[in-house]
């Protein structure tokens, strides 16, 4: 099983701005956040034997932070797990940005400006690096730390459209189950949140 987690909280998540890759860490919000779903995973008895993280500061915090007391040897720290590259527009504020290009997140099919990858070019990465991952863990469980708009375009892909970019956006620690079975991912939760609290 594939646990797939969006990072927690950044300053930049609070006060909108875009963050693409830029290298920002996790507001005390966020490593609060990472710490409740690593205790919810623990009270779950879930125990992860692999772990995969974007190799940006608040994704690989948020990994620190959830296996934290976990008996984890090693991360695997995969750059094509990062978060869309949004070129010039990174940095400024999402209301800006949505009177430039209303539909800057879900723009499929529109040639890029300002440098932006495509969605496309971010989905092809997303798919590729997921399906080496459930190759190489073959069911075990397994935590893939990464970004809203980039698990969004995995999903996307998976149900052909009906989930992911455009449908909905993800819960900052939210995760997302999939499951790996005839060369095909399944989707088992989407964007589940912890009820735990950290005292």
């Amino acid at each position: 099983m594939l646990f797939l987690v969006r990072h927690g909280e950044t300053e930049w998540n609070l006060h909108k701005r875009l963050q693409g890759q830029q290298d920002i860490p996790l507001s005390e919000v966020g490593v609060n956040q990472a710490r409740e779903l690593g205790l919810h995973f623990q009270n779950q008895h879930i125990v992860f034997e692999h772990v995969y993280t974007s190799d940006l500061l608040r994704a690989h915090q948020t990994a620190q932070l959830i296996t934290k007391g976990m008996s984890i040897s090693q991360f695997t720290i995969e750059p094509n797990l990062r978060e869309r590259f949004y070129g010039e527009l990174e940095g400024e504020y999402i209301d800006d940005i949505v009177k430039l290009m209303p539909d800057y997140d879900k723009n499929f099919g529109v040639k890029m400006q300002y440098g932006i990858e495509s969605l496309e070019d971010m989905q092809k990465r997303m798919v590729s690096i997921l399906t080496s991952i459930a190759k190489v863990t073959e069911g075990s469980p397994t935590l893939i730390v990464s970004h809203g708009g980039s698990i969004n375009a995995l999903l996307h892909y998976i149900t052909k459209g009906e989930m992911g970019t455009g449908k909905g956006k993800l819960a900052n620690t939210s995760f997302t189950r999939l499951q790996w079975s005839n060369q095909t991912f399944h989707v088992q939760a989407y964007n589940e949140t912890s009820r735990v609290k950290v005292t």
